[in-house]
């Protein structure tokens, strides 16, 4: 029941620009492990889910491939898993690895303040290794745009090995990399002491980068889609959300304003032309195509933008089955791009419900038609204009925030009549937590040093949930407990297995990748 891929989609696209450079056979890159086909890449580029896997899956690997670069991106609430994996990969390959945390976490723990400073979350990597609360493990720790410094990265430390030296000595070397486009800070640790670099804010050319699934292949494949490969594709506008709702770790105080509005469709257009491309190099020419596009809301739900991308993109020429997200109230104040985007093949479409009265917990920006009805008469609203566009519907439910047994049973009752239409096609559950967020919010503290879940009853129902945890509730939030997570998954259960009034068309595939779902 937890929405999940087969693919590491934030790896590929973090690593997307490296993959090109060995692709091309250029520079160091070009003299690498992933210098061969795009399936070569992949078996180096792992998901890893807990620890059991760490010793089954990444111990082969280092074994074979003896890697001097080692890439760990994690969230907040895998901080712990990310610890450990760098643990064991060092007493693995001692000196000779250099090991690079990036992702969401370090990217909302180490950030720059409105004087340009940089500030380190209680929970910051660095600080918590220099404040001898983590091992060495990490030799590097970077936060921001990550496509150009690990290109750069892995230059250095070839050219260090090539010469001799440790691959941990790239860590020396940071003040060199500052002209290294992007926005990031890059940190590490000399004489027990934090020091940064920062980047000088050369801007990415997100139109000359490469697709991640021509780089690294396309395993995956959602249900919602019957069982076509799925890849993962981006029109690059920019790390996160157009909102500011305040548990979201991809809100617009903490991720910055989209950066590269205007030619987004282009290159949203360019990607499902990789994908369609991929598939039918790899899986065969008649082989259907799906995509999910990343983007936090779709396209920004903006009329001009999508305009654009019907003047780019043809669909029958191009014949993509498209999935994407968008916010409730974006649906309902514009409609027609409902409509419009169901003729260019947009036929699943993913919203996040989160709690049926925001009013009462706070914080939820998005909720911004107010007078159009409550919450919940505007997602019945807008998901009947998806119904009639012809887009099938997912929701994402988040719990813990304070609401009680009489919301949670308001917000099934309106699940249960959106699958009675047979618009709902899949449940996202999760539990509220508290993000790092650079501390823009007043609230909860923590260092994210222990595992999310704990052992015992709890670890398996929470399997069913996508983010969630124990002991990392938000401010004024609640931690799941056995009875109540016990009852949100009956009635979740009982919903999906309503029969829908009119059942999604499937396209069975002949050979069907690694599965995943929307």
């Amino acid at each position: 029941m937890a929405l999940s891929s087969a693919d590491p989609a934030s790896l590929y696209n973090a690593c997307r620009y490296a993959a090109s450079l060995a692709s091309k056979a250029e520079g160091a890159w070009g003299e690498s492990n992933w210098r061969g086909t795009r399936s070569d890449r992949r078996q180096s580029t792992l998901l890893l889910s807990d620890m059991d896997d760490v010793q089954r899956r990444l111990t082969p690997l280092l074994v074979r491939v003896r890697p001097n670069l080692v890439l760990i991106g994690a969230m907040s609430i895998c901080f712990r898993g990310a610890i450990e994996t760098a643990k064991y990969i060092r007493e693995f390959l001692g000196d000779d690895v250099c090991i690079v945390l990036g992702g969401r976490h370090a990217t909302e723990t180490i950030y720059r303040d409105d004087e340009n400073r940089v500030r380190h979350h209680l929970a910051s990597p660095l600080r918590l290794i220099a404040d001898g609360k983590v091992s060495s493990c990490f030799d590097i720790v970077l936060s921001g745009d990550g496509e150009h410094f690990i290109a750069e990265i892995g230059c250095v430390v070839a050219s260090l090995e090539a010469r001799g030296f440790s691959p941990r000595q790239a860590k020396f070397s940071l003040g060199h990399l500052t002209t290294t486009p992007g926005h990031w800070i890059a940190g590490t640790i000399m004489d027990d002491q934090v020091h940064t670099v920062c980047s000088s804010g050369m801007p990415l050319d997100y139109n000359g980068m490469p697709s991640p699934a021509e780089m690294f292949g396309i395993t995956t494949s959602f249900d919602v889609f019957g069982g076509a490969p799925t890849a993962h594709v981006f029109s690059d506008i920019g790390r996160g959300c157009i909102y500011d709702c305040i548990f979201c770790s991809e809100r617009i105080s903490v991720v910055g304003p989209p950066r590269q509005f205007k030619i987004s469709p282009h290159r949203l257009c360019g990607q499902l032309a990789a994908a369609r491309r991929v598939v039918k190099a790899d899986y065969g020419e008649n082989f259907p195509v799906s995509a999910f596009i990343e983007d936090s809301t779709l396209l920004g739900w903006n009329s001009a933008l999508v305009a654009q991308f019907e003047k780019v993109f043809d669909p029958l020429e191009n014949p993509v089955r498209l999935g994407g997200q968008a916010t409730i109230d974006q649906i309902v104040n514009n409609p027609a791009l409902a409509r419009r985007l169901g003729r260019m093949g947009l036929e699943y479409l993913f919203i996040g419900v989160e709690t049926p009265r925001p009013e009462l917990v706070g914080g939820l920006h998005k909720n911004i038609a107010t007078k159009k009805g409550s919450w919940m008469e505007r997602g019945d609203k807008a998901v009947e204009i998806l119904s009639e566009a012809g887009i099938k519907v997912g929701v994402s439910l988040l719990f813990g925030m304070g609401e009680g047994a009489a919301e949670r049973q308001q917000l099934f009752s309106a699940l249960e009549s959106w699958r009675k239409t047979g618009s709902l096609i899949t449940i996202s559950m999760n539990w509220a937590v508290q993000h790092p967020l650079r501390n823009t919010v007043q609230g909860n503290e923590y260092t994210y040093l222990d595992w999310a879940v704990s052992p015992g009853p709890m670890l398996s129902l929470l399997r069913n949930f996508g983010e969630s945890s124990e002991i990392y509730p938000i401010a004024g939030g609640t931690s799941p407990d056995e009875a109540s997570v016990k009852d949100i998954l009956q009635a979740t259960t009982e919903i999906m297995a309503m029969p829908p009034a009119h059942p999604m068309q499937k396209q069975e595939a002949d050979h069907v990748p690694g599965r995943g779902v929307a």
